[in-house]
């Protein structure tokens, strides 16, 4: 991606896709305002990104033009029961390897820092601004998470 000021595709894939791989009670707007994606490591890895990255490529065809999917049999979301092609495992490797190298990039590096920036506004309640920037708003009330630790949930 460029540094162009139009952050709404990044923000979207890193709001809205990415959790849906990583994980939504793990990669929270907490998670997300307290670190950069490169560092989040443990919560939203390479293999997540690029996942994500893959399965959008498998699917796009299909959700967009009613068409097939590129290595998974349409009908079953797995190829013949056999899980994905092995292209698609050549594809996964050469993503993953892409963003390898594009985390350490200095236009990556800027573009976390808005991201994170964002985040933390977000986070804050920043006002208007913050709430436009924004396609989904999550919620800062505190519910029950069984998945906190016992000192957490003390808190």
């Amino acid at each position: 991606m460029e540094l162009d000021g139009d952050m709404v595709a990044f923000n979207l894939f890193f709001d809205e896709l990415v959790p849906c791989v990583a994980g939504r009670k793990v990669w929270t707007l907490r998670e997300k305002a307290t670190k950069k994606i490169s560092d989040a490591g443990k919560i939203v890895s390479v293999l997540d990104e690029a996942f994500t990255v893959l399965a959008l490529t498998n699917y796009w065809d299909r959700w967009i033009n009613n068409g097939t999917t590129k290595w998974t049999d349409s009908r079953a979301g797995n190829y013949q029961y056999m899980g994905w092609t092995d292209e698609a495992y050549t594809k996964f490797d050469a993503i993953c390897m892409h963003i390898r190298i594009q985390r350490d990039s200095d236009v990556n590096k800027r573009l976390e820092e808005l991201y994170l920036e964002r985040s933390q506004r977000l986070l804050a309640g920043g006002g208007a601004q913050a709430r436009r920037d924004s396609v989904v708003m999550e919620t800062s009330v505190e519910v029950y998470n069984e998945l906190a630790s016992a000192s957490e949930a003390e808190d």
